[in-house]
């Protein structure tokens, strides 16, 4: 660049001489002083002139470099946030590391203390449709191994510990991002019907399940032995999404569906619009049914359909402090037995409201008609106080009153109608590990 610059300097030199000396020639008269300076003067001028344009090559030249550095910087920071953001483990065929390998385990406890007006035996015991009254107990210990397998699979097992018995709560494992937009689970697992049936016992919005739900499926989730099928479908009827699951179990508890039959299978059916309606607030309602033999000889079908809706408030910003979680659900049995059918129905209405970043208060009406005899039927009115310690530990207080109009809850058998009763329960829950108390 330099060179060129003298290069031209010189040619500018010698065009202005020669164009002095021509210029001259004819008049035959030797320079005048003056028309030396201003040559002089032009030589400087265009010197000057050179110089700038030099300086300002160079100054460009520069800026491109440092550009070309900056730009380089910039590529090797997207690969760096790339591979930040991708899938956090790294599988490599033949290479093993154990402290990579293991699963995240977790320990979570319930405990409660209960005190009834009623002192009869009927609920004093842990069994299938109470949890237990007038004493302490530890409901559940529960073990949790949660694990992604590769890229593609993740597994879940559940154990629970209890002081009569130690069994498997879920273990399964299941296939992402299928073709068809499809999720695929085997194993043991609850499926997908209704709000409830995914929570476990610790991550219930109350201490209790609802009584509907209790008299269909016993205390405990509607579950078993099989596969599922999670289908995430093109937005319908103007919903964010819209998703299908569809369940074949080898499941039953004996109250609406049998325990005891060669096959024992149910099959279930769950579909769920989401709304967003505002930032801060989202809709989802679902329709859902299961179906299954309620007889040993596997005769004679049970079918339970469900309508239910779930409306969640958490202010933008806000949701550490302030959240109100409103959930209700309708429940209708149709139950073919050799005497006829017997058609029953219940529901219930639970609110949540978190007054601050500790304390919610709760409260839960609930309805159920047996499914054995519909005209036989309870109801109940819950109210509670729910204070989180932290994410790991929280402390409940629940007041239930239940009035009960029905002769037996397992057989429509004549006996001693079962009492009324006015409950105080205090429930106590910790969580060691990463997985807490939330829904599943």
């Amino acid at each position: 660049m330099r060179h060129c610059a003298f290069t031209i300097l010189i040619i500018l030199i010698f065009l202005t001489f020669f164009h002095s000396i021509y210029a001259v020639q004819p008049e035959k008269k030797s320079l005048s002083p003056d028309s030396v300076k201003n040559v002089q003067q032009k030589i400087s001028k265009v010197e000057k002139r050179l110089e700038e344009i030099e300086t300002k090559l160079e100054k460009e030249e520069q800026e491109k470099e440092l550009q070309k550095l900056l730009d380089e910087a910039e590529k090797l920071k997207n690969v760096e946030k790339k591979k930040e953001s991708g899938v956090g483990k790294k599988f490599h065929t033949g290479v093993r590391r154990q402290s990579g390998l293991n699963p995240n385990i977790s320990v979570s406890g319930d405990f409660f203390g209960s005190l009834s007006s009623e002192r009869k035996p009927f609920n004093k015991e842990p069994g299938e449709f109470f949890y237990g009254t007038n004493g302490f107990y530890l409901r559940e210990l529960e073990l949790s191994f949660n694990a992604p397998l590769d890229p593609f699979t993740r597994g879940k097992s559940f154990l629970s510990v209890s002081e009569n018995e130690i069994g498997i709560e879920e273990a399964y494992v299941e296939w992402l991002n299928l073709p068809v937009q499809m999720n695929l689970k085997v194993g043991i697992f609850n499926p997908e019907f209704g709000i409830l049936n995914r929570y476990h016992d610790h991550a219930l919005p109350q201490f209790d399940r609802p009584k509907v739900l209790t008299n269909l499926f016993t205390n405990a989730n509607m579950g078993g032995t099989g596969v599922a099928g999670n289908f995430l479908l093109k937005p319908l009827l103007g919903a964010d999404a819209s998703i299908f699951d569809f369940s074949t179990i080898h499941g039953g508890t004996g109250q609406s569906f049998t325990d005891q039959g060669e096959l024992n299978l149910l099959y279930v059916g769950n579909f769920t619009n989401y709304y967003d309606l505002t930032s801060d607030t989202f809709l989802e309602w679902r329709l859902g049914g299961v179906a299954g033999h309620n007889d040993p000889a596997e005769k004679n079908w049970t079918t339970i359909g469900n309508v239910s809706l779930n409306i969640k408030w958490m202010p933008m910003g806000r949701s550490k402090y302030r959240t109100i979680d409103w959930k209700t659900e309708f429940f209708y049995s149709h139950r073919n037995t050799p005497a006829g059918a017997i058609n029953s129905k219940g529901l219930y209405s639970s609110i949540q409201n978190k007054l601050n970043a500790q304390w919610w208060l709760t409260a839960r009406f609930d309805y159920s008609e047996m499914p054995y005899d519909s005209d036989q039927y309870e109801w109940a009115a819950t109210i509670g106080a729910d204070f989180w310690q932290s994410d790991f530990v929280f402390l409940r207080f629940q007041y239930q009153y239940s009035q009960r109009e029905f002769t037996d809850i397992i057989a429509s058998i004549a006996s001693e109608t079962y009492p009324d009763d006015h409950v105080l329960t205090v429930q106590m829950n910790w969580a060691m590990g990463p997985h807490k108390h939330e829904a599943y």
